[in-house]
């Protein structure tokens, strides 16, 4: 029986999470067509964010209107998540367009994204929070 090799290397997940993997979200089991280059929720970078963005949800708290303060909150959640992502891409065998033109990574539209779409917001963080997708191996391995 051949023995199985292993790279403990491949288990160093703090460089994968700073670099980022690529990711493609699934709604309903369904891929979206475009990844993102993810990085892990976990980084030095990631973690010295936070309060700032702790200072930013603060103020949006002390706005009176409450649905001004909710859509204040959306986009500094939105912001926040963006973050996360270092890039994006068509996935195989797909080709995507945005209002009509090519798709070029900046935050802004990343932002955009994850505001008009919860369930991508949604499925990238719970990938970036998941240290174990940051491993280094086959997924049937």
């Amino acid at each position: 029986m051949e023995k199985r090799k292993v790279h403990i290397e491949d288990f160093f997940t703090a460089d994968n999470e700073v670099e980022g993997k690529w990711f493609e979200p699934k709604i309903d089991g369904i891929g979206c067509g475009f990844e993102f280059l993810v990085t892990g929720a976990t980084t030095d970078e990631a973690i010295a964010d936070d309060e700032h963005y702790d200072k930013l949800y603060a103020e949006a708290d002390e706005i009176r209107d409450p649905i001004e303060r909710q859509h204040k909150k959306m986009q500094v959640d939105a912001e926040r998540c963006a973050r996360l992502v270092k890039g994006i891409r068509a996935a195989e065998d797909c080709e995507i367009d945005f209002n009509g033109g090519q798709v070029e990574f900046s935050k802004p539209l990343i932002e955009q994204i994850f505001l008009k779409s919860p369930l991508i917001k949604k499925a990238v963080v719970g990938y970036a929070t998941k240290t174990a997708n940051f491993i280094n191996r086959e997924k049937n391995a």
